[in-house]
């Protein structure tokens, strides 16, 4: 009876043991691009953040300042300059580095799981997210590449070499890194985002522990700065800003005013420049006899 009564026992608590379950493996492989160039301070301090929480980065950027390329790609031969292990600067615009890296850099041992774009120096929402180079690379690797992507950018903090100003962009990163963290955590075993999918992240110009939070919402239609071309000498003309185009109240929930309104906002951006149903259906009556 004794003997019995100690298997019973024994039996008991190993069936009140709990098995922890496997602990979620967040490290990635990332391709990190941006559209500043191979040695701005902002895709630095994001590969740096990024490598810091443990995943494997490879940098394919371009080699100078490629803003407002959207996503254009660089036909013909590109000269690829390797500046370190992982890491390389290209002739070509963000969204051909994007693709260079998913498919000439691409590791068949260790395939790439996300594509990272910035950390952009300088907000890209609103109209602006459409021209945007940052923006341009998710483009490539989402329709191109079938890659979940990120563009994180953000409003400067001061002027390069000012105090707060390299600071600002170390805080977006870590932002970034527990954005990407979260994405992984809460998938489990299924994709980070939805198929064709990809995330817009801009972060206000203010310190980031006097932001007033996230917002979550849609690209507004309102330009953030206007654009023109100046003559500067005979025959010489140059890009100016300007007041933007426009006036009036944005669409609700838009990216645009919420960062102006100190908060950081992420946008869930698709591939699918199909206007809405009702201006749809206007123009096609329009042109409907055709």
């Amino acid at each position: 009876m004794n003997r019995v009564l100690c298997l019973l026992i024994a039996f008991l608590a190993l069936s009140c043991t709990t098995v922890p379950p496997a602990a979620v493996d967040t490290r990635l492989h990332i391709l990190l691009t941006n559209d500043d160039g191979y040695g701005a301070v902002g895709i630095e301090t994001l590969k740096e953040a990024l490598r810091g929480a443990g995943h494997r980065v490879t940098v394919v950027a371009p080699k100078g300042n490629r803003s407002g390329s959207s996503a254009s790609i660089t036909f013909g031969a590109i000269r690829v300059v390797e500046e370190a292990t992982d890491e390389f600067s290209a002739d070509g615009s963000p969204a051909t580095c994007a693709l260079l890296g998913l498919t000439a850099m691409a590791d068949p041992e260790d395939p790439f799981d996300l594509l990272v774009s910035g950390t952009n120096a300088g907000a890209n929402a609103g109209s602006a997210t459409g021209i945007s180079g940052t923006v341009g690379a998710t483009t490539a690797a989402v329709a191109m590449g079938g890659m979940p992507a990120l563009a994180v950018s953000a409003d400067e903090l001061g002027k390069e070499g000012e105090p707060g100003h390299r600071k600002h962009f170390e805080d977006t990163a870590a932002f970034a890194v527990e954005v990407i963290d979260r994405l992984v955590t809460s998938a489990g075993a299924g994709p980070m985002l939805p198929a064709g999918t990809r995330l817009n992240v801009n972060v206000p110009g203010i310190p980031f522990a006097e932001t007033k939070g996230v917002r979550f919402g849609v690209q507004g239609t309102r330009a953030q700065f206007g654009l023109g071309f100046e003559e500067r000498a005979p025959g010489i003309y140059a890009p100016a800003f300007r007041a933007p185009a426009g006036s009036g109240d944005d669409v609700e929930g838009s990216d645009a005013a919420s960062l102006a309104e100190g908060y950081v906002t992420i946008v869930l951006l698709d591939a699918d420049y199909t206007a809405p149903a009702p201006q749809r259906r206007g123009v096609e009556r329009r042109l409907g006899d055709l």
